[in-house]
Formats: C-alpha cells, structure tokens, sequence
C-alpha cells in the first residue's frame, strides 16, 4: 500500500475514536435550550456561568463527520446538530458584550474569529439557510471590519477569513474597501522569513492554523496573494518539521506541541511541485508514528478537539483520500546544515545522515535565541532538552525559559552565547474574588480590558538584577554547556528548569513525555558551584549509543 494511503487510513481511524468525544461534548436534546452548544461545562454540568463561544467550531467537525466510514448513514443527525451549532452561535452573538471565551462580556477576538469561520462554512456548505445567522453575521462584521489582532497573526487571518465568507453571503455587510484595508494590514504581519506574529514571535503550531485560514481566505476570494503567503509559511515550517519529525514545542513563541495538518496537505492537491513534494514529506513525517503514544494528537484535550484540531484533521483526512496516491510525490529531500532564523531567533542545525565519526553532528539541535537559550537535540530515537534554570529567591521564581526580544546573542566559532536578565514570574492562581472583579471589568471595559490581561500574563516587562549568561557548544557528538547567574542573595536556590514555561499560553500545557524525561538515551556529565552570589555550571550532553571516543576540549567555551 502506497505510505499516504496506509497513515491516512490510519488517521481516518484515530479520527473516528475522538469523535465520540467531539460528541459528547454538545447538547444532544433537540428539547433543551442548550440544543446546539458544545460547551459542555456549561450545559452539562453547570460549572461555567455562560458557553465559550469559540467550541461552537465543533458544529462544522459534527457535519464533516458524516464522512467517516463508521459514520455512514448518519449525515441527516449530524447535519441537524451542527445546523443547531450555528442557531445556537447565532443567538449568543447577538447578545451584549458577545463573543466570549473566557468571561462574560468579553468581546474576544479568538472567540468571534473561528466560530463565525466555522458557521460561515456551513452556510456555504448549505447545512443551515444564511438568513438564519445574519443577525450575528452582522454583529460580527460589525466589530471585526476595522479591527487587528496584531499580536496574535493566527486569529487575525481566522477573523479575515471570517469576514471574507460573510462578504460572500451578505455582501451589504463588509464593504470591498473595509476588505481589502482589513486584508492588506492582516498579511503585513507575516515576517519575511514566513512566520506570522504570535505573541512576540513564531510558533508552527499557530502557523498551522493560519495556513488551514490562508487557504480558506484563498478559496473564498481567489486573490492569489493568500496562496503565496501560505506559501511562504510552508516553506518556513519545512527545516523544522523535517528535521524534527513534529512540532518544536518548548522552542515556540507560544510552547504549543501539534500541528493542524489541513493546509499541508491543501499542498498536495494544489501547490507547484516543489510544494507539493514539501507537503508530501511533511505529512509523512507528522503522522507515520500516530499509532504511538508519544504522538501529539494523544494530547491534545476535548477543548481544542472542539477548537480548530478537529476540522482541521478531518479536512485533511478527506482530501487525502480523494487524492491519487500514486500521483503524489514521494519525498525525496534530506534537508542537512545550518539554519539561521535571525528574525525568529532560532537557530537549527539539521544532522546529515550517514556523517562520519568525527565529521558533522550525529545530531540534529534547535537553539531558541529569544527564549533564554533553551535548546533541544534529537538523533533518532535520543532527545534531550534544556530549558535552563529557575532562581528561587524568598517566595520568588526567576526563569532564562521566557520569550522576549531583550535577549542578547553572539557567535564565536562553535559557541554560541546569550546573555540577558532573569524574569521574575508570579503564578495566578484562580480564586472567587479574581473572577468576581473580572466580571466587573469586562462589563464595563469589554474588548479593552483584553490588553490589559495580556500584558499582566504574557507581555511581562520587568526583569530582575540577576544575569544570565549560557554558552553553548555543539560538536560531532556532543554538546557543551556552560551557564552562569550572577547578582543572586545568600539563600538562593536554583533548581533545573521542568519543560513547563511559566509565559501563560492558554492553548499550550499539552502532556509531552519531556514532562515525565528531559532526556532519552542521553548522558550528562556536570559540575555546579555556587559562590559569592553566582551560580556557575558545566555539562557535557553525550548521546550514548553512538560509537565514538572523545576528550572534553576546555577551551572551546
């Protein structure tokens, strides 16, 4: 069996086991008030005052379904339950303070960006008549013709596909002008090295689900410069995809660990060879190991099945299958040598295979610049990551493990140094009284109050007076690693940094193995001292199985 048909059958199968679970999660009751909503904390079981609009992209996954071989003959039930998705979107949007996820009131851009995407598509598709959502079509276009979601270039291209399928069907509803100004300022956040913005920098698995958008704008508008845009994205997420075999996690702006594969596999149909050759591969390397428990679609939790995960897998699954296999170019490329991302802070060394002792990296490494030099090395089945060190001083914490443009870097032969300040961080523990302010706030501040937030959990500007310096050294078979904290108080202590990053990221935290093991199959060999206010280490990262005999050379840090 030709290798995209055996993973795609295999995908269609995992797919048809999470569906029950996509299912449970909506109000089933044709009968009930709630018939339609897919928030199942809050219909169910009552433990959320108000539905997170933004699970209503399960509606779109329900109809989708019907596809599925274990769904055969179902299409009229799930066709019904998600045209009850779309009424029941419908009558949240057009309530006060609409569209919410977190709070009440709330006015979120994420939340009104792909529930409407998804409900547009069904209008598309016919499974409900358009005039049944105008109110809240309108609503939506209402809010989202003028605004940007700049920081956060995933949602911003959700919303603008949003409003490209609205346009569509209610054309009086979003002027061309209104359009093609909303258009033009959304591309202008894709850097040149293909990446678009979230929160600070990139993240493949955000650019996942703007190249699943991309394609949508392109098949909504036929304007080509989506198509090229998804383009670039692709081009950007291949070193990495390739060499790692998934997604970066940690290395992330945003510490996300899946990837949506509809707009990869989008390339297989309707990109140029080289695309399609890219798409290819990368398909192949994303799920030819689904059957094994480290995969990342294990992981992820019933929120982001209902969220963008599940069309998107069902997307790619059905177009895969009405692919020829036997059209579809077999992956050829080994990607081999150094990549350096400067506007991403990323730099990737990808291990040629079948190297020599004593020649290129047995390794493969992925250093993030901007995050503190945290860094991750594969070789086959070895891994190890590092992420560096957490400063405990009184009830404080302080991490290198945080993105941010502030970070230092330089290169002096096979060394690689960065430099910068310890960032404080403060946990948020949820409490009745919190949640009761947040209340009031978002009645009175809606949309505005949304900054404020982000910047008190993700945008931290303040840094500490305890400097971080790590330097990095790979050779063929090993990585050196010198790190020294300077400025800390008699009584700190400092304990090895978990995978966890202390940047809050709601759609990250998925459960990697990295949580239970930083190392697999690796050894580390280091010395730490702590004096006089610094804390100095020295490690040396072997990777075990792989023969070779050679000295610890002092003077390369």
């Amino acid at each position: 069996m030709n290798p995209f048909e055996l993973i795609n059958d295999r995908l269609g199968m995992e797919i048809a086991r999470l569906m029950p679970r996509i299912l449970t999660q909506a109000s089933r009751d044709p009968n009930s008030a709630t018939f339609g909503s897919f928030d199942r904390d809050w219909w169910h079981y009552r433990i959320r005052d108000f539905p997170s609009i933004i699970l209503q992209q399960a509606a779109w996954t329900v109809w989708l379904a019907a596809e599925l071989p274990e769904f055969q003959g179902e299409r009229e039930a799930l066709t019904r339950l998600a045209a009850a998705g779309c009424r029941f979107w419908n009558a949240r949007a057009i309530r006060h303070g609409a569209f919410e996820e977190y709070y009440p009131w709330e006015c979120g851009y994420p939340a009104g960006a792909f529930s409407a995407r998804a409900v547009m598509q069904l209008v598309e598709a016919g499974v409900i008549e358009r005039e049944e959502v105008r109110p809240g079509a309108a609503v939506f276009a209402q809010q989202f013709s003028s605004r940007l979601e700049n920081q956060a270039g995933n949602q911003q291209v959700a919303g603008l596909a949003a409003l490209a399928l609205i346009r569509n069907a209610f054309p009086e509803l979003v002027s061309a002008e209104q359009f093609e100004r909303q258009a033009s300022r959304t591309l202008a956040l894709q850097d040149e090295e293909g990446w678009y913005q979230e929160y600070g920098g990139p993240d493949l698995a955000y650019l996942a689900v703007t190249l699943d958008a991309l394609w949508d704008l392109f098949d909504a508008t036929g304007d080509s410069r989506f198509y090229q845009s998804a383009g670039r994205a692709l081009r950007f997420m291949h070193p990495y995809l390739a060499t790692f075999g998934g997604n970066i996690g940690m290395m992330n702006s945003r510490n996300t660990d899946y990837i949506l594969p509809y707009g990869i596999v989008r390339f297989m149909q309707d990109g140029n060879s080289a695309e399609k050759s890219i798409a290819g591969a990368l398909f192949i390397s994303l799920f030819e190991h689904l059957n094994e428990p480290e995969h990342f679609v294990h992981a992820i939790d019933d929120r982001y099945l209902c969220h963008y995960t599940g069309h998107s897998l069902l997307r790619a699954w059905s177009l895969l299958k009405r692919l020829n296999p036997a059209a579809l170019p077999m992956p050829s490329e080994t990607l081999a040598g150094e990549k350096w991302f400067k506007n991403a802070g990323h730099l990737l060394t990808c291990a040629p295979t079948g190297s020599a002792v004593g020649e290129e990296p047995r390794f493969s490494t992925l250093l993030a610049l901007k995050k503190g030099g945290v860094f991750t090395a594969i070789s086959g089945r070895l891994r190890i990551s590092d992420f560096g060190w957490v400063a405990v001083v009184g009830r404080q914490q302080y991490v290198n493990h945080w993105w941010a443009d502030d970070w230092e870097s330089s290169r002096d032969g096979l060394a690689v140094t960065v430099k910068g300040k310890l960032v404080p961080t403060t946990e948020t523990i949820s409490t009745p009284w919190k949640h009761f302010a947040l209340r009031i706030m978002s009645l009175v501040l809606g949309e505005r109050l949304i900054p404020k937030l982000k910047a008190v959990l993700i945008f931290k500007k303040r840094r500490s007076g305890y400097a971080f310096e790590r330097k990095i050294a790979c050779q063929p078979h090993q990585i050196i690693v010198h790190d020294e904290i300077s400025g800390l108080p008699a009584g700190a202590r400092i304990e090895q940094a978990p995978r966890s990053s202390k940047r809050h990221v709601s759609s990250a935290d998925s459960f990697h193995f990295e949580d239970l093991r930083l190392a697999s199959g690796i050894s580390l060999e280091e010395t730490t001292c702590f004096q006089n206010g610094i804390f100095r280490r020295d490690g040396i990262y072997r990777f075990e199985s792989l023969p070779y005999e050679i000295n610890h050379p002092n003077s390369v840090l």
